[in-house]
C-alpha cells in the first residue's frame, strides 16, 4: 500500500516564489532602456551644439541648440560645456561639446544606489561642417 501526497498547492507556491524575481528582472530591464535612451538623448543634443559651433565659428547659439535638443531628458536643466572651439581661421579643428545631466531612473532603484550619478553626451564634428 502506497500513500499518494497532494500536489494541489504546489503550483501557487512555486508561482508565488517566482513571480517577485521575474518583477525585477522586468523593470530593471525598463529602467535600463530608460536610462539608455536619455543617454542616447544626451549624445544627440552635443552633437547638435558641435553641429552648430562648427557651421558658425560661435558659442552664441550651441548651448540653446543642445538645450533644445535635450529637453526630453528627465525634464531638468542640462550642462553644456566647450572642450574646444573653432575660428574662423582654422577650419582643421574639431569642436567638442559635452553635455551632462542628472540621471533620473524610472524606479529610483539606481539612484538609491549612486545617488547624484550623472549622465553625459559628448559630439565632436570638424570646423567648418
Amino acid at each position: 500500500m502506497t500513500r499518494h501526497r497532494r500536489e494541489d498547492g504546489a503550483a501557487a507556491v512555486e508561482f508565488a516564489l517566482v513571480v517577485p524575481l521575474l518583477l525585477i528582472v522586468l523593470l530593471a530591464i525598463i529602467d535600463f532602456g530608460w536610462i539608455f535612451n536619455q543617454q542616447l538623448r544626451l549624445t544627440e543634443a552635443a552633437r547638435e551644439g558641435a553641429r552648430h559651433i562648427a557651421i558658425h565659428s560661435t558659442e552664441a547659439g550651441a548651448e540653446a541648440a543642445a538645450e533644445a535638443r535635450a529637453t526630453n531628458v528627465a525634464g531638468v536643466a542640462v550642462t553644456v560645456t566647450y572642450e574646444s572651439t573653432c575660428s574662423e581661421q582654422a577650419t582643421d579643428d574639431v569642436v567638442t561639446v559635452r553635455v551632462t545631466a542628472p540621471m533620473d531612473d524610472l524606479t529610483g532603484w539606481l539612484d538609491a544606489i549612486n545617488p547624484g550619478a550623472t549622465l553625459s553626451g559628448v559630439g565632436s564634428m570638424r570646423c567648418g561642417g
